[in-house]
């Protein structure tokens, strides 16, 4: 009987996709660039995009870019090529809305709900501390975990057995009592088969899974987590 549920947040509790578009739209409205211009929208943000994955990747693994600040500048100087003070405002504007943007995955809120008082609730995040925080807080869920660790904060990312290791502590449970509910089959699945936790395989885009890939379970919505955890009979409708 697991203790603890442990979740990964981007885009398995917080629908990180709708978190950023919702968030560049109110960019560009505040900046009146592409108001009601749906095909100049639908370009600039496939462009923006692309770039924004190449610089992100390339902080992440340690290259050229340093900081979250440079890789939202970096693709917007590349996506527009205007002004660098421009590039530097659009930046500020996009990442004060996306640090308050807080839109659940569907399920979410009510499988926290139930969960909050039978397990332990945990989270294990590759992310910037300061968007993960101030978005659980502006879902007023922060305060459901007893360990929330955050890449940035502790410099290890997912699938790193010691990143696991730590939310382990903090919960003061062996890695047989837990179970992590993720929806990445690179760094969820994997840093829980690293670290010998059973994985929940949050399956939200219905994607075809090998068959090498042995999970504990595999779920399309969260509030199928009630029946594999044997809760149906005991939660109310």
């Amino acid at each position: 009987m697991y203790k603890a549920i442990i979740f990964d947040l981007d885009n398995t509790l917080l629908n990180f996709s709708l978190c950023e578009t919702e968030s560049m739209r109110r960019t560009c409205n505040d900046h009146n660039l592409f108001i009601d211009d749906v095909i100049g929208w639908d370009l600039f943000w496939k462009s923006f995009s692309e770039h924004n994955f190449r610089h992100w990747m390339d902080f992440v693994n340690g290259g050229q870019v340093k900081t979250i600040g440079d890789v939202l500048r970096f693709s917007f100087r590349d996506t527009l090529n205007q002004e660098e003070l421009f590039h530097s405002k659009l930046s500020d504007t996009y990442w004060g809305y996306f640090c308050n943007t807080c839109i659940f995955e569907d399920g979410a809120e009510q499988i926290l709900s139930i969960f909050k008082d039978k397990y332990q609730l945990g989270i294990i995040t590759n992310g910037i501390s300061e968007s993960q925080r101030k978005r659980l807080k502006a879902g007023k869920i922060d305060e459901m975990f007893k360990s929330i660790v955050i890449s940035d904060e502790v410099g290890l990312r997912k699938p790193r057995r010691e990143i696991f290791e730590i939310a382990l502590n903090d919960l003061e449970l062996s890695n047989n009592e837990v179970l992590f509910v993720g929806d990445s089959l690179q760094d969820d699945y994997h840093g829980a088969m690293n670290s010998g936790i059973d994985f929940c395989f949050y399956n939200r885009q219905s994607i075809e899974v090998s068959k090498d890939i042995n999970t504990k379970y595999n779920i399309r919505n969260l509030l199928d987590l009630v029946n594999v955890l044997g809760l149906k009979d005991i939660i109310e409708p």
